[in-house]
């Protein structure tokens, strides 16, 4: 037992010491991005991050229903403009995935997190909706990641 214990802590220091990385956005819709401006008429936005350096070897793949946005790494978001209604959020990751369904209102705008969480010989991601307060914290320690087109 204590072998698989030692194995599952040297497997876990191994995952946290590479840095995965995701193509990023240009630094101009990245200061865009954290003005925090209402969406567009008729519009609602939701930011998608990840703050952790838990997991940070690995990126994280995101979707929202049939678009795929990307992959966020460590301290990376999304800004994605929709219309509104209800939306599945799902990460992929290491070993599993997650998802959530988020509703948004014309000119609404949420902060939905993507988190790495411990798993047996990988990461796995979790997916879930914060408050404004928290959202934006993230966002302004972070970098804007360039979305799939």
């Amino acid at each position: 037992m204590m072998g698989v214990l030692r194995w599952v802590a040297l497997a876990s220091l191994a995952a946290l010491s590479g840095c995965a990385s995701v193509p990023m956005a240009p630094t101009d819709l990245d200061a865009q991005g954290k003005r925090f401006q209402p969406p567009p008429p008729e519009k609602a936005s939701f930011y998608v991050y990840r703050e952790s350096v838990f997991g940070a070897a690995y990126s994280v793949n995101v979707t929202m229903g049939q678009r795929a946005l990307g992959a966020l790494a460590a301290d990376t978001w999304f800004l994605v403009d929709v219309e509104p209604g209800q939306y599945d959020m799902r990460c992929s990751a290491g070993e599993g995935s997650d998802s959530k369904i988020v509703g948004i209102a014309a000119g609404e705008t949420r902060y939905v997190e993507v988190a790495m969480r411990m798993g047996v010989m990988q990461p796995r991601c979790a997916v879930f909706e914060v408050n404004v307060e928290q959202g934006q914290k993230a966002v302004m320690g972070g970098k804007r990641a360039q979305e799939i087109r």
